[in-house]
């Protein structure tokens, strides 16, 4: 296994998955090609399973206060190839109407193997979720940093909930692209791994039994990639705010940060929590397992940038991080979907609402 730890720790960078959707229609549309030969030139755009997504992969910075300046324009730019190539961009975990099960697999021998290995399940995920990449030093940082941030993964995703509508409907979850996933193998919380060791001995015996080609295959919700030397927080739902989604990455840097004072969490216990938060997103109130109390999402989110704040400022990056209690006021993704299908009464306004979110013109 290829490991490239020991670069500058608890650098940040991200990878957003995008909607493709036909300006006039709202649809999605399998424009992916057209999209990548226009930016052919660009290194910091790829595909992803269905041809109506297009992924950003930014730049690794060294805070993610270098990331709030950097992203806005990358999106810019972004939207602005693929209006070239007459389609919008769109930052929301699901498609509020489009049929998922339509959309056309992206061509080439990684997709093919998925379509090849998952058959229908591969079909349904017409999906988009945001990815946060941390720098560790160290093997052992990586298990430990996978720990706290599976424990975090219910209000991680109570923050990002922005995917409540699929195929027409309102199916009263925050994120309904978790649910979606969740069907893939090797998906959801990942196992508990007290050692390196544990971690690299459960992937060689997936290998051995051809059950995946590599570890990439294990498509939890946190993961070491050592071969990029970072620890990935995979659970949240790509955001329409841009905004939101630099104050998710300064919340993830902080957490990969001070893993070693947290104590991670039994994943079947925050596997309850992860419902609760996939339900009601910040309305969910938690059950501290630990401590045997409840708390609520938005209390906790507090919380935790309280605690965060010294860490934070060590990073330069405590205005980004003070974001998460502007999200908490304002609401999820979710939440502001549901408020523009309610005074609008349209779905299509809801693309619409998304796009014009996404990259502000």
């Amino acid at each position: 296994m290829e490991k490239n730890f020991g670069g500058g720790p608890y650098t940040v960078g991200v990878e957003e998955e995008f909607q493709l959707v036909d300006p006039g229609t709202r649809q999605l549309n399998p424009a992916i090609d057209a999209v990548l030969a226009a930016g052919k030139d660009l290194g910091w755009i790829s595909s992803e399973l269905s041809q109506s997504c297009v992924e950003l992969v930014s730049p690794v910075f060294e805070s993610a206060a270098e990331l709030g300046k950097a992203l806005p324009e990358y999106r810019r730019r972004l939207a602005t190839l693929a209006r070239s190539c007459g389609v919008e961009i769109a930052g929301a975990g699901t498609h509020p109407f489009s049929n998922p099960i339509e959309q056309p697999f992206t061509e080439g021998d990684h997709y093919l193997r998925v379509e090849e290995r998952m058959g229908w399940v591969a079909r349904t995920q017409a999906i988009y979720g945001l990815h946060v990449h941390v720098a560790i030093p160290d093997e052992t940082s990586a298990i430990r940093a996978m720990g706290v941030l599976s424990r975090h993964v219910p209000l991680l995703i109570s923050l990002s909930g922005n995917s409540p509508f699929w195929r027409g409907s309102d199916t009263r979850l925050s994120s309904t692209r978790i649910k979606v996933f969740e069907i893939f193998p090797r998906s959801g919380l990942p196992p508990a791994f007290d050692t390196w060791e544990e971690f690299e001995r459960h992937v060689e015996t997936l290998i051995a039994s051809g059950s995946i080609p590599d570890y990439t295959w294990c498509w939890w919700d946190v993961r070491p990639h050592p071969r990029f030397g970072t620890i990935e927080l995979r659970s949240p739902d790509v955001q329409t705010d841009v905004a939101h989604t630099i104050s998710l990455a300064a919340l993830v840097q902080c957490l990969v940060a001070t893993a070693d004072e947290r104590e991670p969490e039994n994943p079947l216990l925050t596997e309850e929590n992860k419902w609760l938060a996939t339900r009601y997103g910040l309305d969910a109130v938690f059950y501290d397992f630990a401590a045997g109390e409840k708390l609520g999402a938005r209390a906790l989110a507090r919380r935790l940038v309280a605690e965060l704040r010294p860490a934070s400022q060590d990073l330069g990056c405590e205005a980004e991080l003070e974001g998460i209690l502007e999200m908490v006021e304002r609401g999820s993704g979710a939440a502001a979907q549901r408020t523009v299908l309610e005074k609008r009464g349209s779905l299509r306004a809801v693309v619409d609402h998304i796009v014009s979110g996404t990259a502000p013109r």
